[in-house]
Parts: C-alpha cells; structure tokens; sequence
C-alpha cells in the first residue's frame, strides 16, 4: 500500500511491539525496502532485524532477495525486502449511500481496482445489504483461488454511528437505519472469516495520514463527502479522536439556525448546504459532477454558495479544533478546486485563528482513501501480531 515517495517512517496508529511485527508494517506502508533502510528506521540491531526476516520468511510473509534498491547506501549492496508472493490478502467493502464498492489488497501493494454494485431502495435494508455484501466478499474470495494466498479478513466502512467492536450500527441516515446488529448478519453469511467494522470517515482520515494529505500533521482534521452527507475526524500525532464513539459528525454542524429541517432532527445543518446532493438540487442539475461543471449563472451561484458555507462550516471546526491540517477528500476536494478562492476566504473570514496562521483547506491526496483505509484496518490485526494471526 505504499504512496510515491513515502518517507520511511513507522506509523503509530498500528503500534506494533515485535521486531517482526515493526519490519512488516513498515514493509506494507513502504513497499519492498532494502534491509539497511528496515535497519535506519527502526533504530534495531542488524542481528535483531535478521531474526524478525527469518521469522517473517518462515510465516510465509516476506522474502529477502540478493537485489538491492538504487541508492540504498554505501559499501555493500543491501539485500532487498519484499512481500511474500503467496502472502494473505484482505477484502475491503466501503458502503456508500448508492453502492457498495468492493476491493482486495496485499501486503505492500496498491489496492486492486475496486468492483462496483448499484444499490437500489430496497437493497439497503439492513437483511438484504448483509446479503448483498457477502456474495460480493465472497466473489472477491474466489477471485483469489489458484494463488495461493490466504484471506487474513474483512473491513467494512459504514456511513454512520456504529459501535466498532462488532459493527452494531446505531444510526446511518442514509440508510435510515437505527439498531441494527449489521456485524451479527453479515457473519451469519461469512461464517469463518474475521470481519472489522468502522466508520466510513475515520478510515479515509487514516489513510490521509498514513500516506496521504494528512501524513506528518500534528492535529488533522479531515472531512469525506462522497456526494450525499459530510463525516469528518480529527487524528492527533495519528491518533483518532473518537469521544463517545462517534465524534465529528461534521455535515450536522449547525449553519443556519432557522434554516432546513435535517433528518438528524436539527435545523440548518452543513450537509444540507454543501453535500453533492444539496449543490445538484441548487444547481438544478442531476449530477453534483454536473453541477460543478455547469456553466449556467444559477450553477455558478449554487458552487459559490456552497463553497462560502463550507468554509465557514470549516471556520467553526477549526476554532473548535484547532487543527494545522485540513484535508478535503471525494466531493469537497472537488468543490475545493472549482472555487478555491471563495471557500478560503470564507474560511479566513470567519476564523481568526485560520488568518492569524494562514491555514488553508487542501485536497486529499489519495485516489481510493476509504478503500484503502478499510485495506489497512483489515490488515491491522496481522500488522499487531504476524505469529499469532498466521501462526
């Protein structure tokens, strides 16, 4: 899963304790590395990162060739790290209010092209979804016969509240649910296979900052919008805020105190102003892509519009916050650069605090932030514990 021109740094959101555990997460962060540069950036021992390989050779997970990546150092060439051809792969499912998208990835490697399915109204009851997710999890599985390698889990990211430990969903809007035991009904159809749960912008804010926009800040606020509603969070030094469980709900942060009603029960919320499905509908187009493309004069009120309440929706999260990073990923990076101008001096108009430090909002970096980081969360298990997982 390694992004061009990553530094070599261990990430702290896994915080692996075994030497081997250390050398695979940075191996699946960083892609194949030379030994000398697993050495440098651990800060181990040569004899210590030899024990881990041969540990990690022996689980079938990594393979030490005699190659060497240019410019790896001096003297000597250094033997080259890489993943284990037969290593285990994971399965990640990214639910979104239409689709549900579905990819698969390995250890060290981009993330396979994602398969897409149409939802329709009545697939997204809570019964039929969990069906639909497994027989797309399970075609993904059979994809991979003949290769040799092993299913070490499955992510699931859900646009809503939901308890993380067995994906209990307390609320999703879009799909309006409320209760439901959403990880107890897609195991039945899964029997055997470990499943992971998590919010859909906890894993896109993850991704950013694994390898992404968000990578290095001390305090990231990074807000997804994949057209209908707006989910944020908040990594501090790679640690996610969560509060209660379900901290920064960002499109229900109130705009407008007499304004539109919002299924959430308020009045004036951010998402019914600056989502895709807000902008099509001020647009009068079909599309949120459409309509920010659109030449028409009342397409262009509608951008600007748009763009002016996210940034001052961004303002009062920033004075809340206080963040030094402000990542827009999907529809927001989009809107972000159809009016650049607008939404930033919004921003810096309502905050002192963002004139006063000259933060500004900028895109994410990542083409698939939230399938990728539901890769990285199926992973993560492994990541902690190779023995214990594969062993």
């Amino acid at each position: 899963m390694p992004k061009e021109g990553s530094r070599l740094t261990e990430q702290p959101e896994v915080a692996p304790r075994t030497a081997a555990a250390r050398i695979l997460t940075l191996l699946h962060d960083s892609g194949p590395l030379s030994r000398t540069s697993a050495t440098a950036t651990l800060g181990l021992a040569r004899s210590a990162v030899g024990t881990a390989l041969a540990e990690l050779d022996a689980l079938g997970l990594v393979r030490t060739t005699a190659h060497t990546i240019a410019g790896s150092g001096r003297g000597r060439p250094s033997p080259l790290i890489t993943p284990a051809p037969t290593g285990p792969f994971v399965v990640a499912c990214a639910l979104r209010p239409e689709s549900l998208r579905v990819t698969t990835g390995t250890i060290g490697a981009p993330i396979a092209p994602p398969r897409h399915r149409a939802l329709g109204a009545r697939d997204v009851a809570p019964e039929r979804l969990a069906a639909v997710v497994a027989e797309q999890v399970e075609h993904a599985v059979r994809q991979q016969a003949g290769t040799g390698r092993a299913c070490a889990g499955v992510a699931v990211a859900i646009p809503g509240a939901l308890r993380q430990d067995d994906g209990f969903v307390h609320s999703s809007l879009c799909y309006d649910w409320a209760d439901v035991p959403f990880g107890t009904l897609l195991a039945a159809h899964l029997p055997g296979l470990p499943l992971h749960f998590d919010r859909d912008s906890n894993l896109t804010a993850k991704a950013e900052y694994r390898r992404g926009a968000a990578a290095g800040a001390a305090n990231a606020l990074v807000l997804t919008c994949d057209g209908k509603g707006i989910g944020g969070a908040v990594l501090n030094a790679g640690a996610l805020f969560t509060g209660g469980g379900h901290a920064v709900e960002a499109g229900h942060l109130m705009v407008d105190s007499r304004g539109e009603p919002c299924p959430c029960g308020s009045r004036g919320c951010l998402e019914r102003y600056a989502d895709g499905v807000a902008l099509a509908r001020a647009a009068a187009t079909s599309t949120a892509e459409k309509a920010l493309c659109a030449k028409s004069p009342r397409a262009q009120r509608a951008r600007r519009h748009a763009a002016g309440i996210l940034g001052s929706g961004l303002a009062g999260l920033a004075t809340v916050l206080d963040p030094d990073r402000i990542v827009l990923t999907e529809f927001l990076a989009d809107l972000l650069a159809a009016e650049p101008d607008v939404l930033t001096r919004e921003f810096h108009r309502a905050s002192l605090l963002a004139r006063t430090r000259g933060l500004r909002p900028v895109p994410g970096e990542l083409a698939e932030p939230l399938l990728t980081g539901a890769v990285d969360h199926a992973f993560t298990p492994l990541l902690r514990d190779p023995h214990q997982i594969v062993g």
